[in-house]
């Protein structure tokens, strides 16, 4: 139930900052974010145990290379998931994210100091 609610508040969040034409990826639509959240947040959950992500979900996530689902990392993300699986998560899917850029308010380890 908790986690339902916790879903849910996500799912509103995302909406509320969607991206508009003037951000770099107009692939992302008011329900991209959610939808990859829904299908790729299971990994992420804090507290359990690293699980491989859906095939589902890095076809997903290949998409725009996690830029729909990096848009919502907020603090508010940070309290229900673990930001620090973003790297393994991205990796399992074909190193999507490059070291050093930013997901969302996460910065992914590595790169130029």
């Amino acid at each position: 139930m908790v986690k339902t609610f916790i879903f849910y508040m996500l799912m509103f969040m995302l909406l509320v900052n969607k991206p508009t034409s003037s951000q770099p990826n107009p692939t992302c639509s008011e329900t991209k974010g959610f939808y990859d959240l829904y299908i790729c947040g299971g990994p992420l959950l804090l507290d359990t145990p690293w699980e491989s992500p859906s095939q589902e979900c890095c076809n997903s996530l290949k998409i725009d290379k996690m830029y729909c689902l990096c848009q919502g990392v907020t603090k508010v993300f940070m309290q229900y998931y673990e930001v620090n699986k973003l790297p393994k998560l991205s990796q399992s899917c074909g190193n999507l994210l490059t070291p050093g850029s930013y997901c969302g308010i996460y910065k992914i380890p590595g790169g130029a100091a």
